[in-house]
């Protein structure tokens, strides 16, 4: 294991670093991104993410050491002051362990794979839920969807409130943030049906065959899919909703729609 060097100032030009990767703005400038907890650091090593050093809690020094045996990861690793590792990261009740790592780089060849028999892309417009997003992420996974392209007004993929929500999700899944005029046209291009969703649009979801190329787009919290997008999209699905609301959650109707097309792929699940 690398030596443990000590930090006790909030003057420590490491400490003023690390801070920033709370902001959008300094994890670009850095391609990197704090991450916390014992989880996120096995599913970073597992994603093959680059790891330029490792946090502990002074407080919590024993146990975490016991956990960094299982890495066999070269890196520095920063023993802080109780008070100074509360204040770079995020969780209520932090486990004493963090890291910095790469920001996982995904380019549109990454999410269209035109070799795939099978795809189903997610796109996003303006989504600025970090919970929402986050927990799309990892239903996205885990039901086998092929990647994300999320569009002007999203919250970012990298905020840590995503990242845990994601639970590793946001280390494997591709990403790509673009305008979405540009994203959806370049779908359309590799033969992928655009799917809108509407309360008003005359198909119900589970009546509708998905194309073996298609993309699910879903809209902000409030307003829904922006009406400019209207022109990209080839056909629309409505989830019924016979009791007494207007509306799904955003997350919920991702989850209901995916796991649509999960049915339709997996008829003998």
């Amino acid at each position: 294991m690398a030596n443990i060097i000590s930090i006790q100032s909030s003057n420590n030009e490491k400490l003023k670093q690390w801070k920033k990767l709370r902001t959008k703005k300094g994890r670009l400038q850095t391609q990197s991104l704090l991450i916390e907890g014992e989880h996120l650091l096995l599913e970073a090593t597992s994603a093959g993410l680059s790891f330029s050093a490792i946090l502990l809690d002074q407080q919590k020094r024993e146990g975490v050491l016991a956990f960094l045996q299982r890495f066999s990861i070269d890196v520095p690793i920063y023993e802080l002051a109780s008070e100074l590792f509360k204040g770079i990261v995020e969780t209520e009740t932090p486990q004493g362990v963090a890291a910095v790592v790469s920001m996982p780089q995904w380019s549109w060849e990454n999410l269209v794979v035109s070799n795939q028999a099978e795809a189903t892309y997610i796109v996003v417009d303006a989504v600025q839920d970090p919970g929402n997003l986050g927990t799309m992420l990892r239903t996205a996974e885990a039901a086998g969807m092929s990647g994300f392209v999320l569009g002007a007004g999203t919250v970012d993929p990298f905020n840590s409130k995503v990242v845990r929500a994601a639970m590793g999700s946001v280390f494997r899944l591709p990403i790509l943030q673009l305008d979405l005029k540009v994203g959806l046209s370049r779908l359309k291009e590799h033969g992928v049906t655009i799917v809108g969703t509407s309360p008003h649009a005359g198909t119900p979801h589970f009546a509708y065959s998905f194309p073996q190329q298609s993309a699910i787009v879903l809209g902000n919290e409030g307003r829904g899919v922006d009406p400019s997008f209207q022109p990209w999209i080839d056909d629309e699905v409505m989830i019924p909703m016979p009791g007494h609301t207007e509306s799904l959650n955003v997350s919920i109707t991702h989850a209901i729609l995916v796991y649509e097309r999960v049915r339709q792929s997996y008829p003998h699940l």
